[in-house]
Protein backbone atom coordinates (compact mmCIF):
# COMPACT_ATOMS: atom_id res chain seq x y z
CA UNK A 1 0.00 0.00 0.00
CA UNK A 2 1.15 3.71 -1.20
CA UNK A 3 0.09 6.66 1.20
CA UNK A 4 -0.30 9.66 -0.92
CA UNK A 5 -0.98 12.12 2.85
CA UNK A 6 -1.74 15.76 2.01
CA UNK A 7 -2.35 15.00 -1.69
CA UNK A 8 -5.96 16.31 -2.79
CA UNK A 9 -6.35 12.25 -3.97
CA UNK A 10 -6.18 10.52 -0.15
CA UNK A 11 -8.31 11.43 2.90
CA UNK A 12 -7.18 10.71 6.23
CA UNK A 13 -9.05 9.33 9.00
CA UNK A 14 -7.67 9.65 12.51
CA UNK A 15 -9.50 7.32 15.24
CA UNK A 16 -9.52 6.97 18.78
CA UNK A 17 -11.16 4.90 21.61
CA UNK A 18 -13.05 5.78 24.40
CA UNK A 19 -13.42 9.53 25.29
CA UNK A 20 -15.04 10.99 28.26
CA UNK A 21 -15.01 14.84 28.14
CA UNK A 22 -14.31 17.29 31.06
CA UNK A 23 -16.63 18.45 33.74
CA UNK A 24 -17.18 21.98 33.29
CA UNK A 25 -18.94 21.94 36.21
CA UNK A 26 -16.90 21.64 38.03
CA UNK A 27 -14.57 24.45 37.11
CA UNK A 28 -12.37 22.89 34.66
CA UNK A 29 -12.53 23.92 31.16
CA UNK A 30 -14.16 21.37 28.53
CA UNK A 31 -11.15 22.30 26.05
CA UNK A 32 -8.29 21.69 28.54
CA UNK A 33 -8.71 17.35 28.17
CA UNK A 34 -7.44 17.94 24.48
CA UNK A 35 -4.97 20.84 24.59
CA UNK A 36 -1.94 18.60 24.30
CA UNK A 37 -3.37 16.79 21.08
CA UNK A 38 -6.01 19.07 19.50
CA UNK A 39 -3.69 20.24 16.41
CA UNK A 40 -2.48 16.25 15.44
CA UNK A 41 -6.21 15.25 15.64
CA UNK A 42 -7.35 17.96 13.39
CA UNK A 43 -4.40 17.21 11.14
CA UNK A 44 -7.12 14.19 10.10
CA UNK A 45 -9.46 15.22 7.35
CA UNK A 46 -11.83 12.99 9.50
CA UNK A 47 -11.67 12.52 13.24
CA UNK A 48 -13.39 9.94 15.23
CA UNK A 49 -13.94 8.60 18.88
CA UNK A 50 -16.04 6.46 21.08
CA UNK A 51 -18.29 8.69 23.15
CA UNK A 52 -17.92 6.91 27.27
CA UNK A 53 -20.65 9.74 28.53
CA UNK A 54 -23.70 11.09 28.61
CA UNK A 55 -24.26 14.31 27.83
CA UNK A 56 -27.66 15.77 29.40
CA UNK A 57 -28.85 17.04 32.62
CA UNK A 58 -31.97 14.82 32.46
CA UNK A 59 -33.28 11.27 32.96
CA UNK A 60 -32.60 8.80 35.37
CA UNK A 61 -30.84 6.24 36.64
CA UNK A 62 -31.10 2.35 35.17
CA UNK A 63 -29.37 -0.10 37.19
CA UNK A 64 -29.41 -2.81 34.58
CA UNK A 65 -26.65 -4.79 36.45
CA UNK A 66 -23.57 -2.67 37.40
CA UNK A 67 -24.12 0.78 38.38
CA UNK A 68 -23.01 3.77 36.68
CA UNK A 69 -24.12 7.06 38.38
CA UNK A 70 -21.00 8.89 36.82
CA UNK A 71 -21.12 8.57 33.62
CA UNK A 72 -23.90 11.63 33.13
CA UNK A 73 -22.44 15.29 32.32
CA UNK A 74 -23.99 18.46 31.61
CA UNK A 75 -24.02 18.85 26.99
CA UNK A 76 -22.04 21.96 28.05
CA UNK A 77 -19.52 19.67 28.04
CA UNK A 78 -19.53 18.87 24.08
CA UNK A 79 -17.52 21.77 23.79
CA UNK A 80 -14.73 19.43 24.96
CA UNK A 81 -15.09 17.06 21.84
CA UNK A 82 -15.67 20.38 19.58
CA UNK A 83 -12.34 21.71 20.47
CA UNK A 84 -10.53 18.46 19.70
CA UNK A 85 -11.68 18.18 16.16
CA UNK A 86 -13.88 14.70 16.15
CA UNK A 87 -16.59 15.04 13.35
CA UNK A 88 -17.95 11.78 13.75
CA UNK A 89 -18.37 10.38 17.42
CA UNK A 90 -19.76 6.81 18.07
CA UNK A 91 -22.57 6.53 21.27
CA UNK A 92 -22.74 2.77 20.67
CA UNK A 93 -21.89 1.48 23.75
CA UNK A 94 -22.37 -0.04 27.53
CA UNK A 95 -22.85 3.58 29.02
CA UNK A 96 -25.41 5.22 26.71
CA UNK A 97 -28.05 4.25 28.40
CA UNK A 98 -27.26 4.66 32.01
CA UNK A 99 -29.83 7.51 32.66
CA UNK A 100 -32.66 6.03 30.03
CA UNK A 101 -33.95 7.38 26.86
CA UNK A 102 -34.42 10.85 27.25
CA UNK A 103 -30.35 10.93 28.35
CA UNK A 104 -29.46 9.23 25.34
CA UNK A 105 -31.29 11.41 22.88
CA UNK A 106 -30.07 14.63 24.44
CA UNK A 107 -26.69 13.57 23.72
CA UNK A 108 -26.83 12.39 20.12
CA UNK A 109 -28.93 15.64 19.45
CA UNK A 110 -26.22 17.92 21.42
CA UNK A 111 -23.83 16.19 19.05
CA UNK A 112 -25.66 16.56 16.17
CA UNK A 113 -26.14 20.35 17.19
CA UNK A 114 -22.25 21.05 17.30
CA UNK A 115 -21.61 19.79 13.96
CA UNK A 116 -20.55 16.39 14.81
CA UNK A 117 -22.55 13.32 13.49
CA UNK A 118 -23.43 10.76 15.77
CA UNK A 119 -23.91 7.44 14.30
CA UNK A 120 -24.64 3.82 16.34
CA UNK A 121 -27.66 4.56 18.57
CA UNK A 122 -30.83 6.73 17.82
CA UNK A 123 -34.23 7.31 18.72
CA UNK A 124 -35.09 3.33 17.45
CA UNK A 125 -33.02 0.58 15.66
CA UNK A 126 -33.56 1.55 12.35
CA UNK A 127 -31.89 5.12 13.17
CA UNK A 128 -28.97 3.22 15.45
CA UNK A 129 -28.21 1.40 12.29
CA UNK A 130 -28.35 4.59 9.94
CA UNK A 131 -24.38 5.12 8.83
CA UNK A 132 -23.25 8.59 9.27
CA UNK A 133 -21.45 9.46 5.45
CA UNK A 134 -18.78 12.48 5.31
CA UNK A 135 -17.10 13.53 2.78
CA UNK A 136 -13.58 15.05 2.11
CA UNK A 137 -11.76 15.71 -1.32
CA UNK A 138 -14.73 14.06 -3.39
CA UNK A 139 -14.11 11.01 -1.19
CA UNK A 140 -17.20 9.32 0.89
CA UNK A 141 -16.33 7.84 3.82
CA UNK A 142 -18.90 5.88 6.05
CA UNK A 143 -19.52 4.81 9.66
CA UNK A 144 -21.63 2.91 11.06
CA UNK A 145 -21.36 1.93 14.90
CA UNK A 146 -21.99 -1.37 16.96
CA UNK A 147 -21.91 -2.91 20.57
CA UNK A 148 -21.70 -5.91 22.04
CA UNK A 149 -21.20 -5.65 25.53
CA UNK A 150 -24.75 -4.00 26.28
CA UNK A 151 -26.51 -4.56 29.54
CA UNK A 152 -29.96 -5.36 29.93
CA UNK A 153 -31.98 -3.15 27.58
CA UNK A 154 -29.39 -1.11 26.28
CA UNK A 155 -30.44 -2.23 22.78
CA UNK A 156 -32.45 0.24 20.15
CA UNK A 157 -35.38 -1.87 18.91
CA UNK A 158 -38.84 -0.53 17.00
CA UNK A 159 -40.49 2.04 18.51
CA UNK A 160 -37.41 2.55 21.21
CA UNK A 161 -34.48 4.16 21.94
CA UNK A 162 -30.47 2.99 22.65
CA UNK A 163 -27.33 1.41 20.49
CA UNK A 164 -27.08 -0.97 17.25
CA UNK A 165 -26.35 -4.13 19.10
CA UNK A 166 -23.83 -7.04 18.31
CA UNK A 167 -25.05 -8.84 21.06
CA UNK A 168 -22.73 -12.19 21.78
CA UNK A 169 -23.93 -15.67 23.81
CA UNK A 170 -21.40 -17.21 26.37
CA UNK A 171 -21.37 -21.15 26.88
CA UNK A 172 -18.78 -22.92 29.61
CA UNK A 173 -17.10 -26.34 28.66
CA UNK A 174 -15.58 -28.25 30.86
CA UNK A 175 -11.94 -29.07 30.49
CA UNK A 176 -10.38 -32.01 31.61
CA UNK A 177 -11.59 -34.98 34.21
CA UNK A 178 -10.74 -32.73 37.41
CA UNK A 179 -13.33 -31.25 39.23
CA UNK A 180 -13.12 -27.53 39.63
CA UNK A 181 -10.77 -27.09 36.67
CA UNK A 182 -11.20 -23.60 35.08
CA UNK A 183 -13.93 -23.72 32.06
CA UNK A 184 -13.35 -22.90 28.02
CA UNK A 185 -15.08 -20.03 27.65
CA UNK A 186 -16.71 -20.44 24.69
CA UNK A 187 -18.62 -17.00 23.10
CA UNK A 188 -20.51 -16.71 20.03
CA UNK A 189 -22.15 -13.61 18.01
CA UNK A 190 -25.53 -14.15 18.04
CA UNK A 191 -26.23 -14.72 14.01
CA UNK A 192 -29.47 -12.22 13.82
CA UNK A 193 -27.37 -9.25 15.04
CA UNK A 194 -24.70 -10.06 12.88
CA UNK A 195 -26.57 -10.20 9.81
CA UNK A 196 -28.44 -7.02 10.40
CA UNK A 197 -24.37 -5.69 10.53
CA UNK A 198 -23.75 -7.48 7.10
CA UNK A 199 -26.68 -5.63 5.56
CA UNK A 200 -25.92 -2.45 6.95
CA UNK A 201 -22.26 -2.76 5.64
CA UNK A 202 -23.68 -4.13 1.90
CA UNK A 203 -25.84 -1.58 1.84
CA UNK A 204 -23.76 1.19 2.49
CA UNK A 205 -20.66 -0.46 0.25
CA UNK A 206 -22.26 1.28 -2.84
CA UNK A 207 -22.54 4.63 -1.64
CA UNK A 208 -19.14 5.39 -0.19
CA UNK A 209 -15.32 4.84 -1.03
CA UNK A 210 -14.33 3.42 2.33
CA UNK A 211 -16.35 1.83 5.35
CA UNK A 212 -15.04 2.31 9.15
CA UNK A 213 -17.00 -0.03 11.62
CA UNK A 214 -16.59 0.55 14.97
CA UNK A 215 -17.47 -1.84 17.41
CA UNK A 216 -17.61 -1.43 21.50
CA UNK A 217 -16.37 -5.13 22.33
CA UNK A 218 -14.25 -7.59 24.41
CA UNK A 219 -13.11 -7.97 27.89
CA UNK A 220 -12.05 -4.71 29.95
CA UNK A 221 -8.65 -4.64 31.77
CA UNK A 222 -7.70 -7.91 30.83
CA UNK A 223 -4.73 -6.86 28.40
CA UNK A 224 -4.17 -10.29 27.27
CA UNK A 225 -7.35 -11.41 26.20
CA UNK A 226 -9.12 -11.75 23.33
CA UNK A 227 -12.72 -13.13 23.49
CA UNK A 228 -13.47 -15.91 21.16
CA UNK A 229 -16.67 -13.86 19.24
CA UNK A 230 -13.90 -10.93 18.60
CA UNK A 231 -11.65 -12.37 15.39
CA UNK A 232 -15.37 -14.05 13.99
CA UNK A 233 -17.16 -10.51 14.02
CA UNK A 234 -15.10 -8.40 12.71
CA UNK A 235 -13.61 -10.68 9.75
CA UNK A 236 -17.52 -11.26 8.56
CA UNK A 237 -17.75 -7.27 8.75
CA UNK A 238 -14.64 -7.17 6.27
CA UNK A 239 -16.14 -10.08 4.21
CA UNK A 240 -19.30 -7.57 3.65
CA UNK A 241 -17.61 -4.58 2.64
CA UNK A 242 -15.39 -3.13 5.59
CA UNK A 243 -12.27 -1.52 5.26
CA UNK A 244 -11.69 -0.57 8.79
CA UNK A 245 -12.52 -1.84 12.03
CA UNK A 246 -11.81 0.28 14.78
CA UNK A 247 -12.50 -1.92 18.59
CA UNK A 248 -12.72 -0.15 21.99
CA UNK A 249 -14.30 -0.74 25.32
CA UNK A 250 -11.33 -2.48 27.04
CA UNK A 251 -9.14 -0.04 28.02
CA UNK A 252 -5.97 -1.19 27.41
CA UNK A 253 -4.59 -1.52 23.49
CA UNK A 254 -4.78 -4.65 22.19
CA UNK A 255 -3.59 -6.58 18.80
CA UNK A 256 -3.79 -5.37 15.53
CA UNK A 257 -4.78 -8.07 12.29
CA UNK A 258 -4.62 -7.82 8.88
CA UNK A 259 -7.52 -9.68 7.31
CA UNK A 260 -8.10 -9.71 3.69
CA UNK A 261 -5.95 -6.43 3.34
CA UNK A 262 -8.24 -4.47 6.31
CA UNK A 263 -7.11 -3.85 9.31
CA UNK A 264 -8.68 -4.74 12.67
CA UNK A 265 -7.99 -2.66 15.72
CA UNK A 266 -9.24 -4.80 18.27
CA UNK A 267 -8.87 -2.16 20.79
CA UNK A 268 -7.28 1.15 20.60
CA UNK A 269 -7.21 1.87 24.64
CA UNK A 270 -9.00 4.81 26.42
CA UNK A 271 -8.28 7.94 24.73
CA UNK A 272 -9.09 10.76 27.22
CA UNK A 273 -11.36 9.68 30.31
CA UNK A 274 -12.33 13.01 31.83
CA UNK A 275 -14.76 11.75 33.61
CA UNK A 276 -16.76 12.73 36.99
CA UNK A 277 -14.30 11.75 39.65
CA UNK A 278 -15.74 14.67 41.72
CA UNK A 279 -18.62 13.32 42.42
CA UNK A 280 -19.87 10.87 45.32
CA UNK A 281 -22.52 8.15 45.03
CA UNK A 282 -26.11 9.03 45.35
CA UNK A 283 -27.54 7.57 48.38
CA UNK A 284 -27.87 3.76 48.99
CA UNK A 285 -23.99 3.31 48.11
CA UNK A 286 -23.94 1.82 44.59
CA UNK A 287 -20.80 2.56 42.94
CA UNK A 288 -19.60 2.17 39.55
CA UNK A 289 -18.07 -1.45 38.39
CA UNK A 290 -19.14 -4.40 35.85
CA UNK A 291 -19.06 -7.05 38.35
CA UNK A 292 -15.12 -7.95 37.31
CA UNK A 293 -14.19 -10.16 40.16
CA UNK A 294 -11.14 -8.08 42.04
CA UNK A 295 -8.53 -10.53 41.19
CA UNK A 296 -8.97 -8.93 37.23
CA UNK A 297 -8.27 -5.57 38.79
CA UNK A 298 -6.07 -5.93 41.60
CA UNK A 299 -5.59 -1.85 40.97
CA UNK A 300 -8.57 -1.16 42.60
CA UNK A 301 -7.12 -2.29 46.40
CA UNK A 302 -4.71 0.42 46.35
CA UNK A 303 -4.20 3.53 43.81
CA UNK A 304 -1.13 5.15 43.30
CA UNK A 305 -1.09 8.51 45.29
CA UNK A 306 -1.17 11.42 42.50
CA UNK A 307 -3.16 8.93 40.02
CA UNK A 308 -6.66 8.87 41.20
CA UNK A 309 -8.52 10.80 38.62
CA UNK A 310 -6.20 8.19 36.30
CA UNK A 311 -6.36 4.67 38.43
CA UNK A 312 -5.05 1.39 37.05
CA UNK A 313 -2.04 -0.69 35.73
CA UNK A 314 1.01 1.41 33.93
CA UNK A 315 -0.35 0.52 30.53
CA UNK A 316 -3.95 1.33 30.80
CA UNK A 317 -1.99 4.76 30.69
CA UNK A 318 -0.99 3.73 26.97
CA UNK A 319 -3.62 4.04 24.19
CA UNK A 320 -3.47 5.05 20.16
CA UNK A 321 -4.53 7.39 17.72
CA UNK A 322 -5.17 4.91 15.03
CA UNK A 323 -4.58 6.00 11.29
CA UNK A 324 -6.55 5.13 7.83
CA UNK A 325 -5.05 6.98 4.49
CA UNK A 326 -8.02 6.29 1.63
CA UNK A 327 -8.62 7.28 -1.87
CA UNK A 328 -10.73 6.14 -4.32
CA UNK A 329 -9.22 2.90 -4.92
CA UNK A 330 -9.39 1.86 -1.24
CA UNK A 331 -7.07 1.79 1.46
CA UNK A 332 -3.77 3.61 0.69
CA UNK A 333 -2.00 2.64 4.20
CA UNK A 334 -2.57 1.91 7.70
CA UNK A 335 -0.89 3.11 10.86
CA UNK A 336 -0.99 4.92 14.51
CA UNK A 337 0.77 6.63 16.79
CA UNK A 338 1.18 5.97 20.30
CA UNK A 339 -0.27 7.93 22.96
CA UNK A 340 0.59 8.32 27.02
CA UNK A 341 -2.19 9.56 29.33
CA UNK A 342 -1.09 11.38 32.48
CA UNK A 343 -2.29 12.18 36.03
CA UNK A 344 -5.07 14.01 34.88
CA UNK A 345 -6.70 11.86 32.21
CA UNK A 346 -5.13 14.07 29.65
CA UNK A 347 -3.56 12.44 26.45
CA UNK A 348 -0.21 13.26 24.67
CA UNK A 349 1.61 11.95 21.25
CA UNK A 350 4.83 10.13 22.25
CA UNK A 351 7.65 10.59 20.19
CA UNK A 352 9.86 8.05 18.97
CA UNK A 353 13.29 9.13 21.11
CA UNK A 354 10.37 8.72 24.20
CA UNK A 355 11.47 5.60 26.44
CA UNK A 356 7.59 5.41 26.52
CA UNK A 357 7.06 5.11 22.84
CA UNK A 358 8.74 1.61 23.04
CA UNK A 359 6.65 0.78 25.98
CA UNK A 360 3.71 1.12 23.83
CA UNK A 361 4.92 -0.67 21.42
CA UNK A 362 6.25 -3.72 23.49
CA UNK A 363 2.35 -3.87 25.06
CA UNK A 364 0.76 -4.01 21.48
CA UNK A 365 3.72 -6.07 19.03
CA UNK A 366 3.58 -9.14 20.95
CA UNK A 367 -0.49 -9.65 19.83
CA UNK A 368 -0.05 -8.15 16.31
CA UNK A 369 3.15 -11.29 15.98
CA UNK A 370 0.68 -13.51 16.61
CA UNK A 371 -1.87 -12.86 13.78
CA UNK A 372 1.10 -12.24 11.25
CA UNK A 373 1.14 -8.54 11.68
CA UNK A 374 4.48 -6.34 11.06
CA UNK A 375 5.03 -3.00 12.58
CA UNK A 376 7.91 -0.72 11.06
CA UNK A 377 8.14 3.07 12.83
CA UNK A 378 8.75 5.35 10.62
CA UNK A 379 9.54 8.75 12.73
CA UNK A 380 6.75 8.79 15.23
CA UNK A 381 4.60 6.83 13.22
CA UNK A 382 4.22 3.02 13.71
CA UNK A 383 3.20 1.62 10.01
CA UNK A 384 0.97 -1.76 10.10
CA UNK A 385 1.41 -4.14 7.28
CA UNK A 386 0.89 -8.07 6.67
CA UNK A 387 4.09 -9.82 7.34
CA UNK A 388 5.96 -11.59 4.72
Amino acid sequence: MTDQTGSSNTVVIHAVGNVSPRVAEFGESPESLFGRVHQKIKEGDISFCHLERILSTRGCLQYRGHSTWESRGDPENVKSLVFAGFNVVSHAGNRCFDYGPEALLDSVDTLRRNGIQAVGAGRDIAEARTPMVLERKGIKVGFLAYCSVLPVEYEAREGKPGCAPLRVSTYYEAQGYQPGTPPKIITVPREDDVLAMEEDVRKLRNQVDAIVVSIHWGQDYIPEMLAMYQPKMGHRAIDAGADLIIGHHGHTIRGIEIYKRRAIFYCVGSFAQGGSYHLKPPPGGMRSGSGVPVAFRPWLATVEPGWERNAGPRNRRYTIMARCAVSKKGVEKVSFFPCWTNERTEPEFLSRSDPRFQEALDLIDPWCKGVGTSLSVEEDEVVVSKAG
